[in-house]
C-alpha cells in the first residue's frame, strides 16, 4: 500500500482568523489605506460588547493582499518548526517560497518581498476585539505584526541568514496558547481568496462547535470582508455560493442553507464528521525549563489534573450518548473540564427546580450549553437542588430505582456491559452529592 502523502501542518492564531487583515485582492490599491470591520458578541457573564478591528496600510506599500495572507501563515509555519522559542524567525526565501508552494524563480522573490513590506507597514487598531488568552477577556490593543525583516539574497538552502521578527503582541498570544492546528496543505489548495478566507474563520469555529449560524451580511462584510458594494443578499450569496460549494466538495463541510430575507438573511453551515483529523504534525520544541521551573510546572499540571472520563460518564448518565460526550470533551483543558462541570451542575438544579428553561429538551439543553461552553452564562445564584424525597429516608435502594428510570430511553443503545457502567457511575454520584454512604 502506498503511503499517505505528508500533509502541512501549521498554527492559526485566532484573532487573526475572526476577522480579515487584507482586502480579497490579489493587487494593492495604493488609495486604499485602510480597512474597518464590526461585530458585537456576548461574554461569558452575558454582557453584550461591541468590537472594532481597524486596519491601516503603510502610505507607500498599501493594504496587504489576499496572497500576503498565504506569506503570514508561510511565517507562522517557520514559527512552529523553529519550536515558537524566540521572536526572530531565521529562514531562506528558498524555503518560504516551497512552503508556499510557489515558483522559486525571479519574479516570486519579489512578490515575496511586497508581501513582507505591506505586512511589516501593518497597524491593527482592535477595540474590544483582541481576545487576551492569558488575562481571559477582550481587550483593546493597537499593535502591528512583523516589527523587523532582513532579506539576505542568497539561495544557499543550508544558509538561513534571513529573518523576521514577530511584534510583542502577536508573539505572546502564541506563547499563551490562542493558536489552533491549520491544515496549510488544505488551505493552499483551495481556489478563491474567499475560500481560503472562509475555511479559516470556519475552522476556528468549528473548533468549538459543529454547527455555525451567522448573519449573511455580518458573515461576508465584517468577517471576508466581502466589499460593502454589495448590498442585497442575492449578490453576497453569489460571493458565497462558489466557496462554500468547493469546502463540500474538498469534504470541509456536509451542507450549508440559507434562512430569513434581506438584511435578516441568515447562514447555517455544519461540519463535515470526522473533517480531516491532522495527526502528521511536527514536533514542538520545548524551551529548556530550569529544575525549579520543572517542578513548578509539575505541580500546576497536577492541581489542574481532572477525570475526564467522569465527566463524561456524567453526561452519558443525563442521557447524551457516549461518542457525543467524548467529541464535546476531546482535547479540552483542564479549565475547559472544569467549566463542564459547572454547567453540569446548573443543569442538575435546573432540572431538580422544574425550570422551564429544560422542560421541552432537557438533553438536548445539556448538549448545547456544553457545547458552547465559553459563551454559556451560568448564573452566580444558581437554583437549589431538590431531592425527590427527605434525605434522612433515602437509601441506595432508592438512587438506583431513580436512576434506572432516567436511563431508561438510553439502556437499549448500550451494550449491558457499557449499561451497567453508567449506572454504577450515575448511582454513586448521586449517592456522593446527597452525602448517602
Amino acid at each position: 500500500m502506498d503511503e499517505l502523502p505528508r500533509r502541512i501542518v501549521s498554527r492559526d492564531e485566532m484573532n487573526l482568523a475572526e476577522f480579515p487583515l487584507t482586502v480579497l485582492s490579489t493587487r494593492a490599491n495604493p488609495n486604499l489605506k485602510t480597512l474597518e470591520f464590526n461585530d458585537s458578541i456576548r461574554t461569558k457573564n452575558g454582557d453584550l460588547i461591541e468590537r472594532k478591528w481597524l486596519i491601516t496600510g503603510a502610505d507607500k506599500f498599501g493594504l496587504p493582499t489576499s496572497s500576503d495572507d498565504e506569506v503570514l501563515l508561510g511565517l507562522l509555519k517557520l514559527t512552529v518548526d523553529d519550536g515558537i522559542q524566540t521572536r526572530k524567525v531565521h529562514f531562506t526565501r528558498y524555503e518560504l517560497l516551497r512552503t508556499l508552494r510557489w515558483s522559486t524563480e525571479g519574479r516570486s522573490y519579489s512578490r515575496l518581498q511586497k508581501a513582507l513590506d505591506r505586512l511589516a507597514g501593518l497597524r491593527i487598531k482592535a477595540t474590544n476585539a483582541f481576545f487576551d488568552n492569558d488575562a481571559k477577556c477582550h481587550s483593546t490593543k493597537v499593535f502591528g505584526l512583523i516589527d523587523a525583516y532582513e532579506i539576505n539574497t542568497s539561495r544557499d538552502a543550508d544558509l538561513k541568514s534571513s529573518y523576521f521578527t514577530w511584534s510583542e503582541t502577536i508573539f505572546k498570544s502564541f506563547q499563551v496558547g490562542f493558536i489552533k492546528k491549520l491544515d496549510l496543505d488544505f488551505y493552499l489548495s483551495l481556489r478563491s481568496a474567499v475560500s481560503k478566507r472562509l475555511y479559516r474563520f470556519l475552522d476556528k469555529h468549528f473548533w468549538y462547535r459543529t454547527c455555525l449560524e451567522i448573519n449573511l451580511f455580518t458573515l461576508s462584510h465584517e468577517k471576508l470582508g466581502i466589499s460593502r458594494n454589495y448590498r442585497f443578499a442575492s449578490s453576497l450569496r453569489q460571493q458565497l455560493d462558489p466557496a462554500l460549494t468547493e469546502l463540500c466538495e474538498q469534504g470541509f463541510i456536509e451542507q450549508f442553507s440559507y434562512s430569513g430575507r434581506g438584511a435578516d438573511t441568515r447562514l447555517t453551515v455544519i461540519a463535515k464528521r470526522g473533517t480531516r483529523v491532522i495527526s502528521q504534525e511536527a514536533p514542538r520544541k520545548e524551551p529548556q525549563l530550569s529544575e525549579n521551573l520543572k517542578l513548578t510546572r509539575s505541580r500546576v499540571l497536577e492541581a489542574k489534573k481532572i477525570d475526564t472520563k467522569k465527566v463524561v460518564m456524567s453526561l452519558v448518565a443525563r442521557g447524551l450518548k457516549e461518542r457525543q460526550a467524548i467529541k464535546l470533551l476531546e482535547g479540552k483543558s483542564p479549565d475547559s473540564v472544569s467549566r463542564i462541570e459547572q454547567i453540569i451542575a446548573y443543569y442538575d438544579a435546573l432540572v431538580s427546580s422544574g425550570s422551564h428553561l429544560v422542560n421541552r429538551s432537557p438533553v438536548g439543553f445539556l448538549y448545547r450549553a456544553v457545547e458552547n461552553y465559553q459563551t454559556f452564562s451560568i448564573p452566580k445564584r444558581m437554583p437549589k437542588l431538590v431531592s425527590a424525597a427527605p434525605i434522612s429516608r433515602r437509601t441506595r435502594l432508592d438512587i438506583e430505582r431513580e436512576v434506572t428510570a432516567s436511563l431508561a430511553k438510553i439502556r437499549p443503545h448500550l451494550s449491558e456491559h457499557n449499561y451497567q457502567k453508567v449506572l454504577e457511575h450515575a448511582v454513586l454520584e448521586r449517592m456522593q452529592k446527597e452525602g448517602i454512604s
